[in-house]
Parts: structure tokens; sequence; C-alpha cells
């Protein structure tokens, strides 16, 4: 695209897309037009650029080298096998039956791993996690005033709406959409109130056997959302970075016994298997 076109197309965008009021929800709706990462690369390219394509949320989604149809899925804890299988959309490769399937991956994996869904077809805007999905439809404005931008070090003080970025994907069990039944959100986009077709029991964060990983999640956006607790994931957690720095730093406190000992170096922590039945391992 010629750049002058580039620049309209961005000045139009401020006038189409409102911004997202409180208690608003965008399920059932069109996916709303969004700059995409590579937009956003042309200024972070310096400080984002370099270190997101070994990022994890970076790469949850990635081609694979020696084809140009086929991508991975997951990285750490299990990876999986796609292909392309029509309009943006994914076929994911079934390892006990040893075949493609074509609607696994749409109904479970997608809301996730994917950016920009729309509900009713379950194809998507880009593959991977893109900007958009952290930091909303971005006013082009927050290059002078980067509070117009979510997530931004000006603008983390909605503690509610930080907890909710992260909890549209990490709560893997048990949550779900209302209006669509699937275990991601119906169009949710940051700003929104996720919990407006989002619900999740609360409960799993007393779930003695649910692994500690998803516990600890649960744990803590019970409290943010239900106590007031001002501990987001943030504090702990670098997205960006990909670092555990933060995480190192972070006080005792009962979430963090969730994974760490109550006795002796924290660095010992308790060993446990990541499983989900939503994700399939």
């Amino acid at each position: 695209m010629a750049g002058s076109a580039r620049m309209t197309n961005w000045k139009l965008l401020l006038f189409v897309i409102p911004a997202c009021l409180p208690g608003q929800t965008h399920a059932g709706k069109p996916v709303p037009e969004f700059i995409n990462g590579d937009e956003c690369l042309f200024c972070h390219r310096n400080n984002i650029g370099p270190g997101w394509q070994k990022n994890a949320h970076g790469t949850t989604v990635r081609p694979r080298e020696e084809s140009a149809t086929d991508f991975t899925l997951g990285g750490r804890n299990h990876t999986r096998q796609l292909k392309k299988d029509g309009y943006n959309k994914f076929a994911i490769f079934d390892e006990v039956n040893k075949a493609w399937d074509s609607t696994a991956f749409t109904d479970r994996c997608t809301g996730c791993h994917n950016t920009g869904i729309d509900a009713k077809t379950g194809s998507f805007s880009s593959f991977g996690i893109d900007c958009y999905a952290c930091h909303g439809v971005v006013d082009l404005n927050h290059s002078n005033d980067t509070s117009l931008i979510w997530l931004s070090k000006k603008n983390k003080a909605d503690l509610k709406a930080v907890t909710s970025t992260c909890a549209q994907c990490h709560l893997r069990e048990s949550a779900k959409s209302k209006s669509t039944g699937k275990p991601w959100p119906n169009n949710f986009v940051i700003g929104d109130n996720l919990w407006q077709d989002y619900e999740a029991d609360f409960k799993r964060a007393d779930d003695a056997g649910l692994n500690a990983g998803d516990r600890h999640i649960y744990r803590n956006v019970r409290e943010v959302m239900e106590s007031g607790s001002e501990v987001t994931c943030l504090l702990c957690h670098s997205v960006h970075g990909n670092s555990s720095a933060k995480h190192r730093r972070v006080l005792t406190s009962a979430a963090c016994l969730d994974c760490h000992n109550a006795e002796g170096p924290k660095k010992n922590v308790k060993k446990y298997l990541t499983t989900s039945r939503t994700c399939g391992y």
C-alpha cells in the first residue's frame, strides 16, 4: 500500500472506530478494523521487534520453515501441527487418530492463538497473537500521548481491565463464552467488559486437582475481580521482554505458594504437570 493511501486509512480509523466504553461489549458484532503488528513495528522496531519473534506470545502460531502452508502451534509444554484449511482457518493434526481434524482448532484453539476471530465462521484476521489482541484498537495519537493506548506505562490504572486482558486466554479450564459456548471470548476488544459474555468458575482457584499453574491464574483473576487486589499479571510478568526478572522480585503471598514452597529458596519450585482438557494435553 502506498504511503499516502496508508495514512488516509489511518485517519479514517480515528473517526470510524469509537473508543471502548466501560461495560461495552463487541460480542456478536463484526471484528473492528485494526492496525496490525507490522504497522506497529514501524515505530517499535527497536524496542519490541528484535525479541518478538522469540517471545512465547509472538510464536504461539508460527510458519514452518520448510513449508508455505504448514504451521506449528504451541511451544514449551506441547506443540501441534497445523495446516491451512480454507479461508483463514487451520486444521490441526490429531495425534491419537493420526489424521487432520478440520473442526477442533476452530472450536477450541483459534480464539486464543489467533487474532480478530469471526465467532460465526471461526476465521481469523491474522494468525498468531497480534498487538491488537492485548492493546485493542489503537488511537494513532498515542505517539504523542501514550495514555491513549491500553497497557502503556500511563494506562494501567484500571486493574480489572488489565486482568481481563490476560484472562481472556489464560482461564483455560471451565471458562466459556455465553453466546457461543466456545472456550474463548466472542470478539472481546480490550476496554470491553469481558464478563458480559465470558464466564468462568472462580471456584477452580480452590480446586487442588487443578494443576498449580492454572490454579494460580484462577486465584489471581478472582482476587482482582472480586476482592479488589492490586496484584495484576503485569506486576510479575514482562510480556514484551519475555523475562522473569519481575517474577523473581515479587514478595511472598498466598498466590505464590501455588508454585513455590513456603520455606527455603524461591528457586526451588513445586513440581507439577501442566495439563488442560481444553487444549487437549
